[in-house]
């Protein structure tokens, strides 16, 4: 009888400690999210409880494992940012979903009917990284390189993944140096964040010759599941070729593109 009685006892503990345990994971992955992808800086111990809302002992204890085990980073002034085992996770995930295989064929597509370069790229604060890039077959075109970077506020690809971010993310782009690349680049946060919510309402977003002289770019986002972008492609080329009027028609075409993109990595409107 005393065996049967203490069963019920076990269970209870067992089932206790797994909620426990549960709770301890999401609290985990609450503070990582706050720290490696709401952030845009390495952030205090208070600043981690104030945003998470979790008690103070609770953060310390699991700000400290989540560094002992490199998912985070403590600096030299006791603040924490994203540890080297998250960026080995993230290219490990484009290695296994592999955005390129998605968008490499629609990104032939657009080429082939435009003649201008398509370029693939993704978000890595404060740049975008061209990951992809489809040569226009013209003997004049834009000089560009797979692994290059350039500024979010200043390229098609970058301005069609700004748009779509985070009001944080915008928000640390907006008060840095905007600099001047070009006569036609946009250098006050006012006129940014008027160009980025034309950019929202559209769906595309231009370059007028922003970033490098004499090329003009088109770009949208590709979004993940979650409704993010995690990628971005663009139509670039000379500004003769590429000109104001033409963008009506290329815009579209871009956006359809991306969309299709999105739709087959899980994205779901």
């Amino acid at each position: 009888m005393m065996a049967k009685v203490g069963a019920p006892r076990v269970g209870a503990q067992g089932a206790g400690e797994a909620e426990n345990a549960s709770r301890s994971v999401l609290r985990s992955i609450k503070i990582l999210e706050t720290v490696a992808l709401h952030s845009q800086e390495p952030v205090r111990l208070i600043d981690v409880v104030a945003r998470t809302g979790l008690p103070k002992t609770t953060c310390h204890r699991l700000l400290s494992v989540l560094a002992e085990k490199g998912l985070l980073r403590v600096d030299d002034q006791g603040r924490y940012g994203p540890g080297a085992l998250l960026l080995a996770m993230g290219m490990n995930f484009l290695k296994q979903t592999d955005i390129r295989s998605f968008a490499r064929p629609r990104m032939e597509e657009l080429t082939k009917s435009t003649l201008e370069t398509c370029h693939l790229g993704i978000l890595q604060f404060p740049w975008v990284v061209y990951l992809e890039k489809v040569e226009s077959p013209l003997a004049v075109r834009m000089h560009s390189e797979v692994g290059a970077m350039n500024p979010l506020y200043c390229t098609g690809l970058g301005k069609a993944l700004l748009a779509f971010s985070s009001s944080d993310l915008i928000d640390s782009i907006c008060s840095g140096e905007l600099e001047a690349r070009t006569a036609q680049t946009i250098t006050t946060a006012d006129q940014l964040r008027e160009d980025l919510e034309q950019i929202r309402a559209r769906g595309y977003s231009l370059d007028d010759v922003e970033n490098e002289e004499g090329i003009r770019c088109v770009g949208a986002p590709i979004f993940g599941h979650d409704g993010l972008p995690i990628a971005a492609i663009s139509l670039a080329g000379p500004a003769n070729r590429i000109t104001i009027d033409s963008i009506s028609h290329l815009g579209p075409m871009v956006a359809e593109a991306a969309l299709d993109v999105s739709y087959r990595l899980g994205f779901n409107n």
